[in-house]
């Protein structure tokens, strides 16, 4: 009888799990997955996704000539879930439409009112954030993650955004690049974020390296614990704008993948200004329109070149 019992159990159970294991074996299949993270560029209209397809109607768009338009996933496998996001280049306006439910908010961004943008990589993880004066003349911002395999349908938004700030000079980039050189034996990973952060047309005025901070926690058994106040970051002010870059925090240096690269024209900062700090440290300011404000923590011992760094700003057109 217990033997019946468990052959009944065995078929009842062999025929329904296999709808569920064939979800889970998607759901648990690492390409699958992997694949759920990717940002998708959007070439025609018959591509968009339905529940944005409104948004287009008003438009005169030539299926030939579809705008530069790229949709983000809503990690909806994964533990951290996001919204679906589509970020649309016009040339003079960049659009971001954010899915909720069965319907979506719209962001407009005229390229000529953006503060700043800023891309963010660490192993697989990338985001892309927009911030600046909207259509209805409102500040907000905007951020669109991905997985980092396709952060190259994000590049050419971000140099469309730049180069309404970067005017095109008889500046040789390779010769800007090489100013970097000396850092070859410095931080080498920091070089080549310089080097590939320069637009072309853009010259280098200054730039400060500093390498992490880090503040003494305890001592046991002799050995010193320390915690980092902050990570390794690089200032660089060209002509037309300040590009900072960063490594992502982390408790340990070696668990530091990718960087934060932030660009700021330089007609959206209001100021620039030093300030003393404990432990020795002073903080450089940036001051964007509507409080929007980065701080940036050095050692004291290169207060001069921020100094100097200021006076360059000053002495920069910055309109």
């Amino acid at each position: 009888m217990l033997s019946k019992t468990r052959n009944k159990m065995r078929t009842l159970w062999g025929h329904s799990s296999i709808p569920v294991m064939a979800g889970f074996s998607k759901f648990f299949n690492p390409f699958e997955l992997t694949k759920s993270s990717w940002a998708i560029q959007i070439k025609t209209f018959a591509e968009v996704p339905d529940v944005f397809k409104s948004f287009f109607e008003p438009f005169p768009i030539d299926e030939s000539a579809f705008p530069f338009t790229v949709l983000t996933p809503s990690y909806e496998n994964f533990i951290h879930k996001t919204t679906e996001k589509l970020i649309i280049d016009f040339g003079r306006d960049i659009y971001v439409l954010e899915r909720k439910d069965d319907a979506f908010g719209t962001q407009c961004y005229p390229v000529d009112g953006i503060c700043y943008v800023e891309m963010r990589t660490a192993l697989l993880a990338s985001s892309f954030t927009i911030c600046g004066m909207t259509n209805q003349g409102k500040y907000a911002s905007s951020t669109l993650k991905f997985n980092s395999v396709t952060d190259c349908f994000f590049k050419p938004i971000l140099k469309r955004v730049r180069s309404v700030s970067v005017d095109s000079k008889n500046v040789a980039q390779d010769t800007e690049e090489k100013i970097f050189n000396c850092l070859a034996d410095v931080n080498f990973k920091f070089m080549n974020f310089a080097k590939h952060s320069l637009l072309e047309g853009e010259k280098v005025i200054q730039f400060i390296l500093q390498p992490d901070i880090q503040e003494e926690l305890l001592t046991f058994l002799r050995k010193t614990y320390y915690r980092t106040t902050s990570p390794t970051h690089m200032s660089i002010l060209t002509d037309q704008e300040l590009i900072v870059i960063r490594e992502n925090e982390a408790r340990r240096k070696e668990e530091r993948y990718g960087a934060i690269w932030t660009y700021i024209p330089l007609s959206k900062i209001m100021s620039l200004s030093v300030s003393e700090k404990a432990g020795d440290l002073v903080g450089l300011t940036v001051q964007l329109p509507e409080d929007i404000n980065f701080e940036f923590l050095f050692q004291a011992s290169v207060k001069e070149e921020i100094n100097q760094l200021l006076t360059h700003f000053k002495g920069l057109p910055t309109q």
